[in-house]
């Protein structure tokens, strides 16, 4: 559980950003020019972040809050590790602090994972792999798009649909209320997802990924060797 996504430090945070000005207290920045942290001077067993007295912390820009911890942030070498569509702008960017949709989580061995925006994974990237992948991953989105809402998915009798996609079948069954399964080709899923439409997008992720090819064909080479040893 991630304690930095709670509600009550969410205020807390608020609360002791207003009380210290909105500026970090060693280099006097401002939230508008840095992203600004709340540093713990001292940590207590068994005390949540939320829980210290305002005077136990102060505010302080990700560089100084770094500084302050003994850890200096790399400007170069990350890697890129994944993306994110959050649907909205409900994300921030960890290094500048803009307001986020498509998220870029950057990784380097001596910090940890950021969550970042297209221009800053270009920066910290030193390339151009952020915009690259930014229009790959939107593009990416589309494809899916097009294929939930595509007129080429049949409704069988049973009230399940089925199409193909790249060459396998796919099925989408209704195992309860509330629940779906995807089916491919002649093996039965057994994952339930709780609304068709988040069964397609799973269909879709594990198809367009190459991985229900190779997972398909490594049942069938299986079935096959079983079939010559019985034989």
């Amino acid at each position: 559980m991630n304690l930095y996504r709670h509600k009550e430090w969410a205020a807390y945070r608020a609360e002791q950003i207003r009380l210290h000005g909105g500026v970090c207290a060693h280099c006097l920045r401002s939230g508008n020019e840095v992203v600004l942290q709340v540093h713990h001077r001292d940590y207590v067993a068994g005390r949540l972040p939320w829980e210290y007295p305002y005077e136990e912390c102060e505010v302080l820009c990700r560089g100084c809050h770094a500084k302050e911890h003994g850890v200096i942030k790399p400007s170069k070498d990350w890697v890129l590790i994944g993306h994110d569509d959050l649907g909205g702008l409900d994300g921030e960017c960890e290094q500048c602090g803009q307001a986020l949709r498509y998220a870029h989580m950057v990784f380097h061995p001596k910090w940890w994972a950021m969550v970042v925006g297209e221009k800053c994974c270009d920066d910290l990237t030193e390339g151009t792999v952020g915009t690259e992948s930014h229009a790959e991953f939107l593009n990416f989105l589309d494809r899916r798009k097009r294929f939930v809402g595509s007129n080429k998915w049949q409704a069988e009798s049973d009230g399940s649909l089925s199409i193909r996609r790249s060459g396998i079948a796919i099925l989408i069954v209704s195992t309860a209320p509330g629940q779906f399964r995807f089916h491919l080709d002649e093996v039965r899923g057994k994952v339930d997802h709780q609304t068709m439409l988040e069964a397609k997008i799973r269909a879709f992720d594990f198809v367009e990924s190459g991985k229900a090819a190779a997972y398909l064909a490594e049942r069938r080479q299986k079935a096959k060797s079983a079939r010559h040893r019985s034989s």
